[in-house]
């Protein structure tokens, strides 16, 4: 503290006796700086008075406040400044009370003192800007802009890890979102630890089937403004995230290539295909199973084999199968396997055989079988206590099967024939093995180089002369479904006074199924992808077909009346008989007559 006098003569420039020149006096006399860290030391005498903080309140924020200072000439050091500021104020002094500062209206009267006095020291702040990059992959796959995905921005304080919301520069609200380029540009950062990771509260990025992944991601502030990231420092870093996603197709095979739908008979082993777009991150699942529901059809368990383009996985080593259901299996695979994490980015399939039931629907719909890949949809969360949650990808293939009608009428193909009685043949495919014998063959007229099934017999026109093979609610003429091809319908009894048919009738069947199914991409109330969930509606084109159901391949069939021969017994056979007598006598007649000529002679 100095007094009055002394002040006066410092503000007015004057030397005391000691020749010191107090209009040349300054803080750095009464410190020093060190080059390399910054820090300030105060020289030794100094006695420190108080400590003061500014405020946070938004009325007077920033604003440091001491009252009740003595008079004298005061040191001010600034010893702690937020994380934005670079440049500390350097020390400066303060004199209470001061004087006036002198305009061009009035003199400087020393005499005119301030005893409140305000300074406005300045701080040099530079902040740091980011770029979080989000994309989003299917299996191997190329990835693609992920928009919508939530994060939390959260800065190191002390061993705490504190939220950040708001642009320390202007105060401005962060919107932490994923743009439709899949970016969050973040400005503002003062310099610090920080660290950003997908909100695992948010569902966004489930809805659209990625698995969550809320990994840390941590960048540094410098001072100087710059970010550093991994080890790499640039002006503006981008950080790249990525999520992860399985896929799943489902496939028939129609005979020459895998498609979505196909047609077979009932009692026809059928192929199918479920092709799986592996995640990157399978080593991080707790769950990856496929569960197969066939309609229809009865899987053939033991006929899985699931493979990559090189290795096949082991049944019991590296996944497990159960029973789903009375036809269906489950797979589910072993996580901890080296060879299923090896497969992690590439494209898997499961080949099994399914056997068509003679339960199998016959036109309409289909029979439509659905594959479900369920996985874990959450990673690397940080509240303990969420439990478990799974996403779910369905796909279906369907199967259809069709029929035959036979329309029997008489030659003037109006009158039906009730009561007439087909069996139905078909050749045999490769590898399957005949069950009609020769003699068999031989009597209905088939070709006898062929081998041959019998599909149904006793097939039987109704009171309207109808064989319908798809009408279920008629077990003499249900044949549960049959596939494309050509059929044989051999007469076996017909009408009283009509000749039996002398050769097979040939039946072409060849139905085109036009399938719509549910959108692609549709998902469901929990985020979950259902790909081709449902077929919505079937058109069936045939040649010869039905008006009403096209599904079905239609023979119309004309018998005609024979010749009406004489009844045994009748008058015709006596008249007959007579008729023979006098042709015989007639005959020996003429037969003694040539012999007396000869006699003669």
């Amino acid at each position: 503290m100095q007094s009055q006098t002394w002040l006066e003569s410092y503000y007015g420039g004057q030397v005391t006796a000691s020749s010191q020149d107090f209009s040349k006096m300054d803080a750095s006399d009464y410190y020093t700086k060190n080059s390399t860290t910054g820090a300030i030391t105060v020289n030794s005498g100094a006695t420190k008075v108080a400590t003061v903080t500014t405020t946070t309140t938004e009325t007077d924020k920033g604003v440091a406040k001491k009252d009740g200072l003595a008079l004298g000439l005061y040191l001010v050091v600034e010893t702690k400044a937020p994380d934005k500021v670079t440049s500390p104020a350097d020390p400066f002094l303060v004199s209470v009370p001061m004087t006036r500062i002198a305009d061009n209206d009035t003199t400087n009267k020393l005499t005119d003192w301030i005893y409140d006095v305000h300074v406005y020291p300045k701080n040099s702040t530079t902040y740091g800007q980011v770029t979080i990059e989000k994309k989003g992959y299917t299996g191997g796959g190329t990835g693609v802009a992920l928009e919508g995905v939530q994060f939390k921005l959260q800065k190191q304080n002390g061993a705490d890890w504190t939220d950040i919301t708001a642009n320390d520069s202007n105060g401005s609200t962060y919107n932490l979102t994923t743009d439709i380029n899949g970016k969050i540009t973040i400005a503002g950062l003062s310099q610090g630890e920080y660290r950003i990771f997908e909100d695992a509260y948010s569902n966004t990025s489930a809805n659209k089937g990625y698995i969550l992944d809320a990994e840390y991601h941590t960048f540094t502030v410098q001072k100087d403004g710059k970010i550093q990231v991994d080890g790499n420092v640039s002006a503006n870093a981008t950080i790249q995230v990525a999520n992860h996603r399985p896929d799943m197709k489902k496939e028939v095979y129609n005979g020459t290539e895998w498609k979505q739908d196909a047609q077979y008979g009932v009692g026809d082993t059928v192929p199918y295909k479920i092709t799986i777009e592996v995640p990157k991150n399978i080593d991080k699942l707790s769950t990856f199973t496929v569960t197969d529901t066939p309609t229809g059809l009865k899987d053939n368990v033991g006929s899985i084999k699931i493979k990559d383009n090189t290795t096949a996985l082991m049944s019991g080593t590296d996944y497990t199968v159960a029973a789903e259901g009375t036809d269906g299996f489950k797979i589910a695979f072993k996580l901890d396997s080296a060879t299923v994490k090896a497969y992690a980015g590439h494209t898997v399939t499961i080949t099994y055989n399914a056997v068509v039931k003679d339960t199998a629907a016959v036109g309409g719909n289909g029979n439509s079988n659905n594959a479900k890949l369920e996985y874990t949809n959450k990673i690397n969360t940080h509240d303990s206590s969420a439990a478990p949650s799974t996403n779910t990808i369905e796909d279906s293939a369907v199967m259809y099967s069709f029929g035959i009608k036979v329309v029997k009428t008489a030659e003037n193909g109006t009158t039906a024939l009730p009561g007439v009685v087909f069996d139905l043949y078909r050749e045999a495919k490769t590898g399957e093995t005949p069950i009609v014998n020769a003699e068999t063959v031989k009597k209905a007229g088939l070709d006898s180089t062929k081998s041959w099934i019998l599909v149904k017999s006793g097939l039987t026109t109704d009171a309207s002369g109808i064989i319908d093979t798809s009408d279920s609610n008629n077990a003499t003429n249900y044949t549960h479904g049959l596939a494309n091809g050509d059929y044989y319908l051999v007469e076996t009894k017909t009408v009283k006074g009509y000749n039996l048919l002398t050769k097979p009738v040939e039946v072409k069947l060849n139905v085109t199924a036009t399938t719509t199914w549910q959108k692609t991409n549709v998902y469901d109330a929990s985020g979950n992808l259902v790909k081709h969930g449902t077929v919505t509606s079937t058109t069936f084109t045939n040649a010869n077909g039905d008006a009403t159901k096209t599904e079905l391949a239609v023979a119309k069939v004309v018998n005609r009346k024979g010749f009406t021969l004489p009844v045994t017994g009748g008058f015709g056979t006596l008249l007959f008989s007579g008729i023979g007598v006098l042709l015989v006598l007639a005959g020996v007649g003429v037969l003694f007559s040539l012999k007396k000529k000869s006699n003669r002679a």
